[in-house]
């Protein structure tokens, strides 16, 4: 939501930019032909380039191609730089993204060689401006990074958290929304320390809308209100009637129609007053859904009449800017052609003079290119000898370091192995039970966690960040962590030990110097089972309960937050649930990798609906059956798909 603009540099020498501004255009005319001073010269064709904008492109470039040739006679870098950004942002007007970020590059190409860090900050962040309409924004987020360092390594915080808030939205856009809002996070931060009132505003609306995106409907209106209770510290009136359209989408969502009328209505005036027609045309679009919604059909069929009237307004002027941009770029290629066709001409006379004496460096050339090409090709096959040989030795150790990596992930199983509890270990306990695990890669990152106190059994299904060796080593850190927690500490609750797991584990990571990523943690569903009084204890981090009672499915939802990982505060509480369980009653906990497998005739994921059908189905059967009819199931979906993540799936019988 911040605002996006190409920055300017400075084009012009400051005392004489204050003198032109009162100045005629016959006057600039006179000193760009008179001027005996260079940069006057230069100066004074810049400020020409800039008056006729607005009156004539052509004389625009033809002037800014004056000082452009002018300053490179003198080799004046700075000017050089200024000129060039200038006729980037004149073609950015036209709509010619591809030749506005081809002059950028080479005002970018001059700031690194002057290593001016100042401008080289302002020209990464109009590269990746340039580079986001473009569609490019893998790129676009490489040239945000550069020009934070500069930032950072200048103690610019504002412009800090601008980049932040800019490299938010460009994760946003290609759906990344954990990683965006971590950025926003930050930004959000630095603008707070600041007391940067318009940068809250735009975070507090930037994180809404992520949790919008994540149908989090109460976390996004708690961040909107936030915002929108610095609305009268804002000035820019189209990003408060962008907040209150975008306030009414959620009301929307939530069922809140009233209130999203209301929202709607607000934001239709603000925009009516400064021709915002883009959001006139969003808000009469929600006032009919919410109408509609109502049972107003009569004012919904209304309001949707204006939706579709704004939107051929705005189709009309988007054709007829089309059009004048045609007009402008054939102008400018017109001229271009005038141009190129005078240098051609005079090429063509230099040529004419000069025939006689090219024929002969033509004839020397072309021999001392037969010799050349002589010696390069004897070169060349001794080279490529030499090269294979090489190749052939290097392929031979890969193949050797890939057989050692190999056998030292499969050691790496089996420690894993040794180190997780045995199935039986569960089925001593329960008079039927099941584990069911199948790692994406040779080892994996979900594991089944399983530990006996007296009359207490704490069994968790855990599922570690990502899959394959790096989740390994998390899921060896958990099981360790666990039993530090449960044995020697002599923790039982199941609320308490997720407490202390997520605080061990943020501790260790940190201070072992390791590189967090945002979501770096554990998803795990956790049971304490007394056998006297027959009664379940479960809290969970992201992972859900199922039990089935007298052949009925209930679910038993974990909070929404996990156990490790930076998005959320250090210090979390988990809820704990308590279920009086009866003989017969069966317990189900399982990691995502089972709901998030691809597979079936359209390719989609198996989903929890899915899931729940499958068990409702298979209730009457023995647990070793149903662990079977689970696992058939899973292979028929998945098909000839990969494996999308570790799955792990455990039952029991009471």
């Amino acid at each position: 939501m911040r605002l996006k603009a190409l920055l300017f540099f400075t084009l012009f020498g400051y005392s004489f930019l204050l003198f032109s501004q009162n100045s005629e255009i016959d006057s600039l005319k006179n000193l760009t032909e008179n001027a005996v001073s260079d940069t006057v010269r230069i100066d004074a064709a810049g400020i020409l380039a800039r008056k006729f904008r607005s009156i004539d492109l052509e004389k625009t470039f033809e002037y800014a191609e004056m000082a452009l040739s002018m300053s490179k006679e003198i080799e004046d870098l700075q000017r050089q730089a200024g000129i060039l950004n200038y006729i980037g942002i004149v073609h950015y007007g036209l709509g010619n993204y591809e030749q506005t970020l081809d002059y950028f590059y080479q005002v970018l190409s001059i700031h690194e060689q002057t290593q001016d860090s100042v401008q080289l900050a302002i020209i990464y962040n109009n590269v990746g401006l340039i580079l986001t309409d473009l569609g490019r924004i893998k790129e676009t987020i490489d040239y945000y990074k550069k020009s934070l360092k500069i930032k950072l390594s200048k103690s610019d915080h504002l412009g800090a958290a601008n980049t932040y808030s800019n490299m938010g939205l460009a994760y946003d856009e290609i759906g990344e929304i954990d990683t965006a809002m971590y950025y926003y996070r930050l930004s959000y931060k630095i603008d707070k320390q600041e007391n940067h009132v318009s940068g809250i505003y735009a975070d507090l609306s930037n994180i809404g809308d992520n949790f919008m995106k994540r149908q989090n409907y109460d976390s996004a209106k708690k961040y909107y209100e936030g915002s929108m209770s610095l609305m009268n510290q804002i000035e820019e009136p189209y990003y408060k009637a962008e907040l209150l359209e975008k306030f009414g989408n959620l009301n929307v969502a939530q069922k809140e129609y009233d209130r999203a009328k209301e929202k709607y209505t607000m934001a239709l005036s603000m925009a009516e007053e400064i021709g915002a027609k883009q959001i006139m045309g969003n808000a009469y679009k929600g006032l009919s859904e919410a109408y509609k919604a109502t049972g107003d059909f009569k004012g919904s069929l209304q309001y949707y009449e204006k939706y579709s009237d704004i939107q051929r307004e705005i189709f009309n002027e988007d054709q007829a800017r089309k059009l004048a941009q045609v007009e402008n770029n054939f102008q400018i290629q017109t001229r271009e052609n005038q141009i190129s066709l005078l240098n051609k001409e005079a090429e063509l006379k230099d040529l004419r003079l000069e025939g006689n004496q090219m024929l002969i460096y033509w004839m020397g050339g072309i021999i001392a290119l037969i010799i050349f090409i002589i010696i390069l090709q004897y070169r060349k096959n001794a080279y490529k000898s030499k090269t294979n040989m090489l190749l052939r030795t290097q392929n031979d150790e890969i193949k050797e370091k890939n057989k050692n990596i190999m056998d030292s992930i499969l050691c790496a199983k089996n420690i894993q192995q040794a180190i997780l509890p045995d199935d039986e270990k569960l089925k001593n306990v329960f008079n039927e039970a099941f584990v069911f695990s199948r790692a994406r890669d040779v080892v994996s990152g979900d594991f089944y966690w399983f530990a006996e106190r007296d009359e207490k059994i704490l069994i968790a299904a855990v599922d570690c960040t990502g899959h394959g060796v790096p989740a390994a080593f998390l899921n060896v850190l958990g099981n360790t962590l666990l039993n530090q927690i449960v044995h020697e500490s002599n923790v039982l609750s199941p609320s308490k030990i997720l407490e202390q797991l997520n605080d061990h584990v943020i501790d260790s990571l940190k201070s072992n110097k390791v590189y967090v990523q945002v979501d770096d943690g554990m998803d795990i569903a956790l049971c304490m089972f007394d056998r006297n009084t027959k009664k379940l204890s479960y809290a969970g981090a992201k992972r859900p309960l199922y039990f089935i009672h007298k052949s009925e499915l209930n679910v038993v939802k974990g909070d929404h937050y996990p156990v490790g990982g930076m998005l959320y505060d250090t210090k979390r509480n988990y809820n704990q649930h308590e279920l009086q369980l009866q003989p017969n009653d069966l317990i189900y906990m399982f990691t995502d990798g089972i709901v998030d497998q691809f597979g079936g005739e359209s390719n989609k994921k198996f989903m929890y609906g899915r899931l729940k059908k499958l068990l409702t189905d298979i209730v009457a059967l023995p647990l070793e059956k149903q662990k079977e009819a689970i696992e058939n199931e899973l292979i028929n979906w998945q098909g000839n798909n990969e494996q999308t993540d570790d799955m792990l799936f455990i039952g029991v019988k009471v």
